[in-house]
C-alpha cells in the first residue's frame, strides 16, 4: 500500500486549522497546509526544501541590536557593552568599534540620518559618521539659543528614526521630534507628541510614521502631526520593524503576526487568520533574499530568552513576497 501523496504547501503553514483538517479544497487552490516546518523554507510552488546551516563569522562576546543600512555596505551592532562596525574587506569582515558604553541594560536603536547614523539605547545617545558629511555629531547635553528660542539636544530613548528631515526619539510615551535640519535638535517647548502608552516602534514611511503603541497609529506627514489616524487595534514588538527594499514598504511583528506598512499609511496583518503568536518582549526582522526566495524573516523572543538572543528560544516567521502568505517557521 502506497502512502498518501500530500502537498503542494503553497499557502505554507496554519496552526489554527485542527491537524486533521489541513487539505484545502479546491475552493482554496488545492495542495495542504503545514501544521509545522522546522528547519525548512517553502518554496512559491509550495515546496519545502531544507534551509542551509550557518557559520561563525565574527566572534563576540554577547551580541544584540544588529542593524544595517538599507545599502547593505555595513552593518552595526552592540558587543558586552560596546558599538562595533562591520563590514566586508574581500572574502572577510572587518570589525572595527566605534562607541563605547551602549547596550548594557537596554537594546541599541539605530537610525540612518542622511550620511550617518544616530543610535540610543535610552541611557545615552551617540552617532556613527562613516563619511565626511553635513550632519552634525548628537551629543548629550547640548543645547543652544536662536533669538527667543530655547533648542536642546535630542533626548536618549528606546526608539530613534528619521522622517523627513527630522530626528523621531520615544521616550517611554513620548515621541520627540528635532527641528527640521538640525537632527540633533529639539524645541522642548512644542517638539513633542504624547501617546497613550509606552511607544514599542516607530517605523517612518513616505507618506508619514507609523507609531507602535497600545494601538497602531499612523502620522500623515509625519511630524509635527496634523492628524492621527488609528490604523491596527493592537501595538507590535519592539525592534521587529524592517523596511522591504524592492518596494519601500515596512514590515514589523505585532502582537498579531507580520504586520505590512504601506507608504499611504495603510497597514495588514499577513498572519492573525493564519497563526498563533505567542508572547514576545522583544524582536529582530530582516529582509532575506537567496537562492530566488525573497523572504521576511522575524525571530521573537519571549520572558525567558536572554538578552543577548544567541542560542535563546526563538520562533521565526516567513513571508513570501508576491503571494501575501505567511509562513512561520520555528
Amino acid at each position: 500500500m502506497s502512502s498518501p501523496r500530500i502537498g503542494p504547501f503553497r499557502q505554507g503553514m496554519n496552526n489554527r486549522r485542527p491537524d486533521y483538517d489541513l487539505a484545502l479544497g479546491r475552493d482554496e487552490g488545492g495542495g495542504h497546509l503545514l501544521r509545522n516546518a522546522v528547519n525548512v523554507d517553502v518554496t512559491d510552488q509550495g515546496k519545502p526544501r531544507r534551509r542551509p546551516g550557518y557559520a561563525r563569522v565574527q566572534p563576540v562576546l554577547n551580541c544584540d541590536s544588529l542593524w544595517s543600512p538599507v545599502h547593505g555596505r555595513y552593518a552595526l551592532y552592540a558587543d558586552a557593552g560596546d558599538v562595533f562596525m562591520l563590514e566586508p574587506v574581500g572574502d572577510a569582515l572587518a570589525r572595527k568599534q566605534v562607541a563605547s558604553g551602549f547596550g548594557r541594560v537596554a537594546p541599541v536603536s539605530f537610525a540612518e540620518v542622511h550620511e550617518a547614523v544616530y543610535f540610543t539605547d535610552g541611557a545615552r545617545v551617540g552617532s556613527f559618521h562613516p563619511t565626511a558629511g553635513p550632519t552634525p555629531r548628537w551629543l548629550p547635553g547640548f543645547g543652544i539659543q536662536l533669538g527667543d528660542q530655547r533648542l536642546d539636544a535630542m533626548p536618549a530613548g528606546q526608539v530613534v528614526a528619521f522622517h523627513r528631515n527630522r530626528t523621531l526619539v520615544a521616550v517611554d510615551a513620548v515621541l520627540f521630534y528635532s527641528e527640521p535640519f538640525t537632527p540633533h535638535l529639539h524645541d522642548p517647548a512644542k517638539g513633542w507628541m504624547q501617546f497613550p502608552a509606552r511607544i514599542d516602534l516607530v517605523v517612518p514611511v513616505e507618506g508619514g510614521v507609523f507609531v507602535c503603541a497600545d494601538r497602531t497609529y499612523f502620522l500623515p506627514g509625519g511630524l509635527p502631526a496634523q492628524s492621527t489616524v488609528e490604523v491596527l487595534p493592537h501595538g507590535a514588538v519592539p525592534g521587529s520593524a524592517a523596511i522591504l527594499p524592492e518596494d519601500e514598504r515596512v514590515c514589523w511583528m505585532s502582537t498579531k503576526g507580520l504586520v505590512v506598512g504601506d507608504s499611504d499609511g495603510s497597514a495588514r496583518n499577513v498572519q492573525e487568520k493564519h497563526i498563533a503568536q505567542g508572547a514576545a518582549v522583544s524582536g529582530a526582522t530582516a529582509f532575506r533574499d537567496r537562492n530566488g526566495l525573497q523572504q521576511v524573516v522575524s525571530t521573537l523572543f519571549d520572558q525567558d530568552s536572554t538578552h543577548a538572543g544567541v542560542g535563546s528560544f526563538a520562533a521565526a516567521a516567513l513571508v513570501r513576497k508576491g503571494n501575501g502568505h505567511a509562513n512561520p517557521i520555528s
